[in-house]
């Protein structure tokens, strides 16, 4: 597992700690995967085997279903949309670090009137864009083309039919949707149906209760001992 946020904690076995300190077993995911799975079970993905879950808020990561299950990769790495564009000179990030930069970045050039002042904030750049604000608009436009160039490698290479737009940012669909939708539809011959998460915050809960549900079943019908007939 990688913990850019904690460092030194890269390659911890914490799935096994936690089975040696609460002696029953356990499941380790991230919150994007089991977000991707709550999704699955009960929101807007239901029914659906091939699909991305987009989360975008203070960071980004990505669950990624293929033929109903969760794909995790070699690494436990599938999904990590940080890397996808790794390589690239301009600067591609959605997440909230990444607009606050952006609206610092043009609010400096002076190109766009705005009622908004520094330090910018990402939840008041998308308020203020639905208000018309000009700096606004041009922000949220940019993260719309951010979103969309995160999103076209892993439809040309996984052909989801379906991506779901989370996080805190994510759920802005009002005004994500529409742009995001029409730059895939003119990169790409087959764009994956776009949606706004159904289960919001509840997401993640959703696929930890599912998994927990799913590991009971399997303990009672699959993994119970047999009874020897007499």
């Amino acid at each position: 597992m990688t913990t850019p946020n904690i460092p030194g904690r890269e390659g911890r076995p914490f799935g096994r700690e936690l089975r040696e300190r609460l002696g029953v077993a356990v499941t380790l995911e991230n919150d994007v995967n089991l977000a991707a799975v709550g999704e699955r079970w009960a929101g807007v993905a239901r029914g659906v085997d091939d699909f991305a879950f987009l989360s975008v808020g203070t960071g980004m990561g990505m669950g990624l279903v293929l033929g109903g299950e969760l794909h995790s990769g070699n690494h436990g790495a599938a999904g990590e949309v940080d890397w996808a564009l790794a390589g690239m000179a301009e600067e591609v990030d959605p997440s909230a670090e990444g607009v606050a930069a952006l609206a610092a970045r043009i609010a400096s050039a002076g190109s766009s009137a705005t009622s908004l002042a520094p330090p910018y904030d990402a939840r008041e750049i998308f308020a203020a864009a639905r208000g018309g604000d000009a700096l606004a608009r041009t922000v949220v436009d940019e993260v719309a083309r951010r979103i969309a160039a995160h999103i076209a490698p892993v439809a040309a290479v996984a052909d989801p039919a379906l991506v779901v737009l989370g996080g805190g940012l994510g759920t802005n669909g009002d005004l994500l949707l529409a742009p995001v939708r029409r730059l895939l539809a003119a990169w790409m011959p087959y764009p994956p149906l776009l949606e706004i998460s159904s289960l919001g915050e509840a997401a993640v809960l959703m696929g930890a209760l599912a998994i927990g549900l799913q590991s009971a079943l399997d303990n009672v019908f699959v993994n119970r001992p047999r009874t020897a007939v007499r």
